[in-house]
């Protein structure tokens, strides 16, 4: 695998990062949970978000594998928590050494004040659930509209298995 890198998100860079950005998310949920929508629509929506003020408060980190954008993190932080919102990697670099690379470094710049990492999970991403049941998270409650579960874990903890 070539050189994996991380930076924040550029908003002047949009134009280009936002498309290659919806291409991943749409390329792994697609499966997982289609809404229904052409992914036109489903584009015009997620641009319209990622484009609004309740965006400004959100933290996004690029994961790239050489020069290929190859997926993203987007994060909040509220008091002792971080709120873990998307973690999407291109298909191809999934199963990986790019996800723990990325997660050693998340732990690295994150505040030393956060004790708990929480994140919502599609019910049928399988795959999500198990990485963070296998990171010590467990399931603690459940999204207002019951798509997804509510994961919560003791930070430390989560650090200590990347170790």
């Amino acid at each position: 695998m070539a050189q994996v890198s991380f930076c924040d998100f550029d908003p002047m860079k949009s134009e280009v990062l936002l498309p290659q950005m919806f291409h991943i998310l749409s390329t792994n949920m697609g499966k997982i949970a289609p809404t229904g929508n052409s992914r036109e629509e489903d584009m015009k929506i997620w641009l319209s978000y990622m484009t609004s003020e309740q965006i400004k408060e959100k933290q996004i980190l690029l994961m790239y594998v050489g020069e290929a954008l190859a997926g993203y993190f987007q994060y909040s932080i509220h008091e002792n928590i971080v709120l873990i919102e998307e973690i999407e990697i291109a298909p191809e670099y999934q199963r990986t050494v790019l996800f723990y690379h990325f997660l050693k470094y998340v732990g690295s710049i994150l505040p030393n004040h956060i004790e708990y990492a929480e994140a919502y999970i599609n019910k049928h991403n399988s795959n999500s659930q198990r990485i963070a049941q296998k990171l010590g998270m467990r399931i603690v409650g459940e999204n207002p509209n019951g798509h997804s579960f509510l994961y919560r874990g003791e930070l430390s903890s989560f650090l200590k298995k990347l170790c």
